[in-house]
C-alpha cells in the first residue's frame, strides 16, 4: 500500500511519536509501506500499529495510481465479513451494510482504495481494544495478501 499525507489535517495538530514523525518524512505517495518500512528498520508490527494510529487520525490517505477505478470482488467483502463474524458473531453482515451505508458505498461497487478506511471502520464495532487491532491486522493481511492494496 501506499500513502500520502493527507490535506484535512496536519501533523502539527496531532502529538506524535519520534517513529511516526520519522513515517510521515517518508511519505512521498510513491513508497510502498513496507519502502519505509525497511528505511526505518521497523518490523511488521511496528508498522501496522504507526500506519494504524496515523490512519486513525486522519493524517495519511491511501494513494491509487491506477487510471481505472478498481471494484473489490465480492468473495474478498465477505472474507473480511467472515473475519468480523469471529469478533461480533452472526451480526456481521448487518454491520458491514451498515458501515457501508454510513460511508455512502454499496456492496457491489466499493473501490479498493476504500478497503482500509472500512475495516478501521469496522473494527469500532468490537468492543475489546485488543480484538480490534487482532480484526484490523488479520482484514489487512487478506487485503496485502490478495493485491488489492
Amino acid at each position: 500500500m501506499i500513502f500520502k499525507l493527507s490535506n484535512r489535517r496536519s501533523p502539527q495538530e496531532v502529538k506524535l511519536k519520534s517513529l511516526e514523525w520519522a513515517v510521515i518524512t517518508q511519505l512521498n505517495g510513491e513508497k510502498t509501506v513496507a519502502q519505509i518500512g525497511e528505511i526505518l528498520a521497523l518490523n511488521q508490527e511496528e508498522l501496522q500499529d504507526i500506519f494504524g494510529r496515523l490512519i486513525q487520525e486522519g493524517l495519511l490517505e491511501l494513494v491509487n495510481h491506477s487510471s481505472t477505478t478498481q471494484v473489490v470482488p465480492q468473495h474478498l467483502l465477505k472474507e473480511i465479513e467472515y473475519i468480523l463474524t469471529l469478533y461480533v458473531g452472526p451480526i456481521a453482515a448487518i454491520l458491514v451494510d451498515d458501515v457501508l451505508s454510513e460511508m455512502k458505498l454499496e456492496r457491489k461497487s466499493v473501490e479498493v482504495r476504500y478497503l482500509p478506511f472500512l475495516v478501521e471502520r469496522l473494527s469500532y464495532e468490537i468492543t475489546s481494544p485488543e480484538k480490534q487491532l487482532k480484526f484490523q491486522r488479520e482484514a489487512l493481511e487478506i487485503i496485502r495478501d490478495l493485491d488489492y492494496a
